[in-house]
């Protein structure tokens, strides 16, 4: 613009592009400027991320198998749209973040939201919700709807209102609260909040070169120009971890007093330990699952794996299977008809449509095949003993058809009787 006469121009700065973090790490810089308050203990606590997706990741990798009539594999499903559907339920999910994702939203908010997208009758994909942003509508004891408010564009549907029966709602008990679920994080809070605190002020300690810092003693009142200069001072002195600090000179009789670590401060270590049982025990995850220690040999892990998988991944199975078989499998069969059996080779496939039934095949883990084949040698002594198959097939769960012979007990031919024991003559 002209003014006077003058030209008079604007040059403006282009804006400073900032570092991204992991830049900022590789130099060597501070890259992380949050405050020290625990705001979402999944990403910042590492026993709660470990617990949780230890079991997120077990139960992904357990194969979920579909049969038609009587559960057993003489009825299996091997192909066909049904198994197609579970390999992608949502264009931006699949299989192993279906079954994950409906763990980490039970284990964090202690239930799961499942939204059901429809292309005209056949059901196309399915949606999940964030449990933190729906909200029930009960009127007159009597649950109306769910209301969703999504985060702004960002979200993956518009807020909206659902019918109860529009929604998939699953949820862990929760004996205080009819409508809602319990999460475990909720037990695991002050232990989380516990460890972090903790590894806040590990990360502190050590950014400061192992130095809790100083206080400096003088007899005469500082003014506030001397005051400034000794704080300017103090922080000149101080470098980043793994460099040496500058030498500090001070005049005026000042003195340095170095604070040293209490008692407390020094068992931390010890409690972060504790801490880390508590957010497994809070979980029901073993510590030898998420952790390896030098305390950890070879037949503790096995028991620790044995009872996660018998204790915690089992059940968690089977509630998912209750829940799978009461709403998806139901609705994909519906929409599907006949074509959901695929091209199996099994008879009556019309009478058999609305029976199909989904299951974890918990069997083929090596672990659980290992503890069938110690339950198996037990089974055998039982039949030396003369105990019957089938009696043994029940007792001991081997997972055997029931045999026509099974009811019949059988001893080695070689046994011959070498007395009787009487009350009167023990020795007879």
């Amino acid at each position: 613009m002209k003014l006077f006469g003058l030209n008079i121009t604007r040059h403006t700065a282009p804006p400073a592009q900032k570092s991204s973090p992991s830049a900022l790490w590789l130099r060597g810089d501070d890259a992380d400027n949050t405050s020290s308050t625990l705001g979402n203990a999944y990403q910042q606590v590492v026993w709660v991320y470990r617990a949780i997706n230890a079991i997120a990741e077990q139960i992904a990798n357990i194969p979920f198998l579909f049969s038609a009539g009587e559960r057993g594999r003489e009825t299996l499903i091997t192909n066909g749209p049904l198994l197609d559907f579970y390999e992608q339920p949502h264009p931006c999910m699949n299989r192993f973040q279906y079954w994950e994702l409906r763990i980490i939203w039970l284990m964090l908010r202690g239930e799961c939201f499942r939204v059901p997208i429809y292309e005209g009758r056949k059901l196309a994909r399915i949606l999940m919700l964030d449990p933190a942003q729906v909200q029930h509508i009960v009127e007159n004891h009597e649950l109306v709807g769910w209301r969703y408010t999504g985060a702004g564009r960002q979200a993956p549907i518009n807020s909206q209102i659902f019918l109860p029966e529009e929604v998939w709602f699953e949820k862990m008990p929760n004996p205080f609260d009819f409508w809602r679920g319990f999460p475990p994080l909720y037990l695991a809070d002050i232990a989380a909040r516990t460890d972090f605190a903790a590894a806040s002020f590990m990360r502190g300690f050590i950014e400061n070169n192992a130095d809790l810092g100083v206080i400096v003693k003088t007899d005469q009142q500082l003014s506030a120009e001397q005051h400034a200069q000794v704080l300017t001072a103090l922080r000149e002195r101080k470098r980043r971890a793994g460099t040496a600090d500058r030498p500090l000179l001070l005049c005026g009789g000042a003195e340095v007093i170095k604070p040293d670590l209490s008692s407390a401060d020094l068992q931390f270590l010890e409690n972060r330990k504790f801490s880390r049982a508590e957010i497994c025990a809070a979980f029901g995850v073993p510590e030898e699952i998420i952790t390896s220690t030098d305390h950890n040999k070879y037949d503790v892990m096995q028991g620790a794996r044995l009872n996660f998988i018998e204790n915690r991944i089992l059940p968690l199975c089977s509630r998912l299977e209750a829940e799978e078989n009461r709403t998806t499998i139901p609705a994909l069969v519906k929409s599907l008809g006949e074509a959901s059996l695929g091209p199996s080779p099994i008879e009556n496939q019309k009478s058999k449509i609305e029976n199909v039934i989904g299951w974890f095949d918990t069997d083929s883990l090596p672990i659980m095949q290992e503890a069938r084949r110690n339950r198996l040698s037990t089974a055998k002594a039982g039949f030396d003993m003369g105990i019957p198959v089938n009696e043994l097939n029940r007792l001991f769960d081997l997972g055997f058809k029931s045999l026509p012979w099974g009811n019949t007990g059988y001893l080695p031919k070689n046994l011959v009787p070498t007395g009787t024991i009487t009350q009167n003559n023990p020795a007879q």
